[in-house]
């Protein structure tokens, strides 16, 4: 992590002095469902003051400032920090509660070749997020082994692991919104979705993973 972190800041740096072609910081970030593992949505925002369009894929203007914390014995982080007015990633934060543990694409490109891979590219963990008013504040750390799921997927009695209306949800109906439940007041059998429902009602116990 050390050297990832420091390594971006000293691209950032560079940056700063007299360069006839600039550094762009591209982001791309998986927001995981903290009870399944799996990434429900996916967000692509550059640190530019209109949209960027790198690879056929599109990231949208959302200028940020980054700063590397770095203490004696612990490994840095880094923190991006924003005012989000039009609320690229304020409503995710709200909408997911925060983002802690989702996993985030770190890519520093070269405006004079936007065809070209990426100068760097580094895979970080969402370590916190906090947000006040329009004020937003994302630390970031190394990938965390411990911290994720394997086998990557596990069978629940009692909730669905599917992202709500996507492929294998299915449900292509009127109703906003689901609670992922079988019988819940808002689940699959309200839904007559229930051929659909990822999840193991059969089960004595919750929380058995499989491969």
């Amino acid at each position: 992590m050390a050297n990832k972190a420091l390594t971006i800041t000293t691209v950032i740096e560079k940056n700063k002095i007299a360069s006839d072609k600039s550094f762009l910081i591209l982001l791309e970030l998986h927001i995981v469902d903290t009870m399944t593992g799996n990434v429900v949505e996916t967000v692509f925002v550059a640190n530019n003051d209109e949209d960027v369009i790198y690879k056929a894929q599109t990231y949208y203007a959302f200028p940020f400032d980054i700063t590397l914390k770095q203490e004696s014995g612990s490994q840095p982080t880094l923190t991006i920090a924003a005012h989000d007015y039009q609320g690229v990633l304020m409503g995710k934060l709200v909408q997911y509660n925060g983002i802690s543990g989702s996993n985030l694409i770190f890519r520093v490109v070269n405006t004079g070749n936007l065809s070209a891979p990426p100068e760097i590219e580094e895979r970080f963990e969402v370590l916190s997020t906090s947000a006040s008013d329009f004020a937003i504040s994302i630390a970031i750390g190394a990938e965390s082994m411990l911290r994720k799921i394997f086998p990557r997927r596990i069978q629940m009695r009692d909730r669905c692991p599917w992202r709500y209306k996507g492929l294998e949800c299915g449900y292509a109906g009127v109703l906003a919104s689901c609670d992922l439940s079988l019988q819940g007041p808002n689940g699959c059998a309200t839904h007559a979705n229930t051929m659909n429902y990822g999840g193991f009602p059969a089960l004595v116990n919750r929380g058995i993973r499989v491969g």
